[in-house]
């Protein structure tokens, strides 16, 4: 039940109890609120909008030929790294190592986490994971003794270049 206060011979209900007056702050907040909601539409207007005519219709055998393509990448695959490297943040690692190693970077235990897209948890257990399998070395930074990084081993390399090089000739 909400009180009612008089004003004249018009009775006025109180505002609930969290109610408060917009401010500036709340101004700008609904600017953005209402930009955003603009954009959102443009999508939602593009989406619907019908589509550009393509330059050429893929033909079936191009389709084919990509799609067998493909599948000689996912069956060979497994030749090159151990099983579940593929659907884990595995991958994604290593290839961050090898890129860093080839570039002359180190990476920390934390940027391989976050480089992971996974959860700390289960990046965590992927790096032990490699590390126990022989893809990658934990060493103490020498310049921050509070960070540990992470380096492909010589098995890494070349397993990372052999799929690298299996990806190039088939895409």
């Amino acid at each position: 039940m909400s009180a009612s206060f008089g004003c004249g011979h018009k009775k006025v209900a109180a505002p609930p109890m969290n109610y408060r007056p917009l401010s500036r702050t709340d101004d700008t907040d609904l600017v953005e609120i209402k930009e955003t909601l603009s954009e959102l539409l443009d999508v939602l207007r593009a989406r619907n909008a019908p589509a550009a005519p393509s330059a050429a219709p893929t033909p079936a055998a191009d389709a084919l030929d990509y799609a067998k393509r493909l599948l000689t990448i996912r069956t060979a695959r497994r030749h090159f790294l151990p099983p579940g490297y593929f659907e884990s943040p595995a991958l994604t690692v290593l290839l961050d190592l090898y890129v860093s190693k080839r570039e002359g970077r180190q990476v920390a235990v934390s940027d391989a986490v976050a480089i992971s897209g996974s959860p700390t948890s289960t990046a965590l257990r992927w790096i032990a994971a490699m590390e126990t399998d022989g893809y990658v070395t934990k060493h103490p930074d020498p310049t921050d003794r509070r960070r540990t990084l992470l380096s492909p081993t010589p098995r890494a390399l070349i397993d990372i270049e052999r799929l690298t090089a299996l990806w190039r000739t088939t895409l």
